[in-house]
C-alpha cells in the first residue's frame, strides 16, 4: 500500500512538472536578456491625501472634515488644477471605543471621520505653492505624490525596441566565439521564462518585478519633493536559435 502511494505521488509530481517545464530545445540555442533604460524628467504627478478628524461629537468631526475639504479644493482651483482631475471619496465614519477589554461594557469615546482626496497635477511647478496648504496642515495626513510621464506608453514602446536590439547584439556576441551566429528568435518574454508558472498561480510571486511602474514618489514628510528625473526600464528575455 505504501509503495503504491509513493508511486502515485511520483506520477503526480512528474505530470505537474512536465506541464510547466518545457523540454530543452533539440537544436543549438542561446538565451539572452536584453535591457534598456532611461532617466527622464517627470511631467505629471498623481497625488493623494487623507482629511481626518477625531472628535467626541460626530457633527463636529464631520464639520471639520468638510471645512478642510473646501480649503483643499479652493487651493487646488487657485493653482489651476482642473476639477476633472480631482476625486473625493464619500465620508467614512468609524466609532472609537474606549480601551475596555470587555466589549459589552465598552463605551463610545468618539468618532473618526475621514475623506480621501486624489488629484493630478499636470503642471509640476505648482506643487511647491500647493504644499503649504497640504503638508503639515491640521486634519490633513498621508500626503503623497507619484511622479510619472504622460507619454509613458510611447516611451516604453521605444525602450522595448531598444531592449530587443540589445538582446540581438548579446546573442551575436555569445555565438560568434563558438563559430556560430544567432538566427531567428524562437521565444520572447517580458518576464523570465521560469516565472511563467508563478504567474499562473503555482507558488511564488503573483507578479514579476518587471510589472512595477517604477515611478518615483515624493517624500511624505516636511515637504513635497519633485524629483529631477524618474527611471523607466524594460527587460526582455529572448531565446535565439543558433546555426
Amino acid at each position: 500500500m505504501k509503495s503504491k502511494l509513493l508511486y502515485c505521488l511520483f506520477a503526480l509530481i512528474t505530470c505537474v512538472s512536465g506541464a510547466f517545464a518545457a523540454d530543452i530545445p533539440d537544436y543549438p540555442f542561446v538565451f539572452v536578456v536584453g535591457k534598456a533604460d532611461i532617466d527622464i524628467p517627470p511631467n505629471v504627478a498623481d497625488c493623494s491625501l487623507s482629511i481626518r478628524s477625531i472628535d467626541s461629537d460626530a457633527g463636529k468631526a464631520q464639520s471639520a472634515v468638510e471645512g478642510r475639504l473646501k480649503t483643499v479644493l479652493s487651493s487646488l482651483s487657485a493653482k489651476h488644477v482642473s476639477p476633472n482631475d480631482i476625486e473625493s471619496s464619500h465620508m467614512n465614519q468609524q466609532i472609537v471605543l474606549d480601551d475596555s477589554r470587555s466589549r459589552e461594557s465598552a463605551s463610545i469615546r468618539g468618532y473618526d471621520v475621514s475623506r480621501q482626496v486624489k488629484f493630478t497635477a499636470r503642471q509640476l511647478d505648482v506643487l511647491p505653492s500647493i504644499e503649504p496648504s497640504l503638508v503639515g496642515s491640521l486634519n490633513i495626513e498621508n500626503v503623497r505624490c507619484d511622479f510619472d510621464r504622460s507619454d509613458r506608453t510611447a516611451i516604453e514602446a521605444e525602450l522595448l525596441t531598444k531592449a530587443i536590439h540589445s538582446a540581438r547584439d548579446q546573442a551575436d556576441k555569445l555565438a560568434e566565439p563558438l563559430g556560430r551566429h544567432a538566427t531567428v528568435p524562437v521565444a520572447v518574454s517580458k518576464v523570465p521564462f521560469d516565472s511563467i508558472a508563478m504567474l499562473l498561480g503555482f507558488g511564488g510571486r503573483s507578479l514579476p518585478p518587471g510589472f512595477d511602474r517604477m515611478f518615483k514618489r515624493s517624500v511624505a514628510g516636511d515637504e513635497l519633493l519633485v524629483p529631477t528625473t524618474i527611471s523607466l526600464s524594460t527587460t526582455v528575455n529572448v531565446l535565439f536559435k543558433m546555426e
